[in-house]
């Protein structure tokens, strides 16, 4: 009597090893996001548009050297139209990246980490308006409760390092940050994500390369410390951390993707409060509602 071959291992259990080891890569890529905010915070002798262009200048270098002749060849392949959208990811990444980092200058450590955790809202809207997803009951409670929280970290404007400008502009990159995820989610197919992570970084050095002229160009003696600063921005929270993220946003929903969000505040709120960003009282407790808002969104997005 013939053995019957093995047949194929069941479809359901594949899925789900893949999206726990993406999820295992977002948990990583929140790790890498923590430190940015506390290193962007305490880089000084440069703006917001030359710590942006030097981390993403930074991150592409690296990536490029990686596999330079393959990367090349893969960007070769892309139709126009795919190209052109890989130059609109790059632009939404340059406009995230100046964004939050000119609210980071502007306003508190805390603040703008407890404002970031609104991203997977970002996600869940962003979603809704562009593909006609609509956010379930859970969600929608979840954006709620984060909306209450934004407001109540709104409320410290005005106290200590918080400024309400800083804050809004950290706002607009939460914005942006939904489109960039979608972005990354429509391209899964063009392009492996080591050339694509390449190609965005790129884009966003390029464009933000003008903004140095303009806000740096005064910028004379500037400390060694400053450019470390700057590498550790682009090959940990860039290199690291974004890169986790546009190869999860190929294999699981963008809401999940957006976990990195919420921990990237908790980290970030640890690290800070360890280098002497101690939090205010408004701040604690607006960041605990915005972070519980954004776990209850993620988790109504997978229920």
């Amino acid at each position: 009597m013939k053995p019957h071959p093995p047949g194929p291992p069941p479809r359901k259990q594949g899925r789900r090893s893949v999206a726990s080891k993406e999820v295992a890569l977002v948990a990583l890529a929140a790790c890498a996001f923590a430190t940015a905010s506390p290193i962007a915070k305490s880089i000084g002798g440069l703006s917001f548009a030359g710590i942006g262009a030097g981390r993403c200048a930074v991150a592409a270098v690296a990536l490029w050297a990686i596999s330079p002749v393959a990367t090349w060849r893969a960007v070769r392949a892309v139709d126009a139209r795919r190209r052109l959208a890989l130059v609109g990811a790059g632009l939404l990444l340059a406009a995230h990246f100046g964004l939050f980092l000119a609210g980071l200058l502007s306003t508190s450590l805390p603040a703008a980490s407890a404002l970031v955790a609104l991203e997977p809202i970002a996600v869940v809207l962003t979603a809704w308006m562009a593909f006609g997803v609509r956010p379930r009951r859970r969600e929608m409670a979840g954006i709620a409760i984060a909306t209450l929280g934004a407001a109540v970290v709104a409320q410290g404007a005005g106290q200590g390092e918080q400024r309400l400008l800083g804050d809004a502009l950290v706002l607009g990159a939460v914005v942006i940050f939904g489109a960039y995820v979608a972005f990354a989610r429509g391209l899964r197919d063009a392009l492996p994500t080591t050339p694509y992570a390449a190609c965005v970084y790129t884009v966003a050095a390029l464009a933000l390369a003008p903004l140095v002229l303009v806000f740096d160009a005064g910028a004379a003696g500037i400390p060694t410390s400053t450019w470390l600063g700057v590498a550790a921005l682009g090959l940990v929270p860039t290199l690291i951390g974004h890169t986790l993220v546009q190869r999860a946003a190929r294999y699981v929903s963008p809401s999940l993707v957006a976990l990195a969000s919420p921990g990237e505040t908790v980290g970030a709120i640890l690290i800070g409060a360890a280098m002497g960003h101690m939090p205010t009282s408004l701040e604690w407790t607006g960041a605990a509602i915005v972070v519980a808002g954004a776990c209850v969104t993620v988790m109504g997005a997978g229920g």
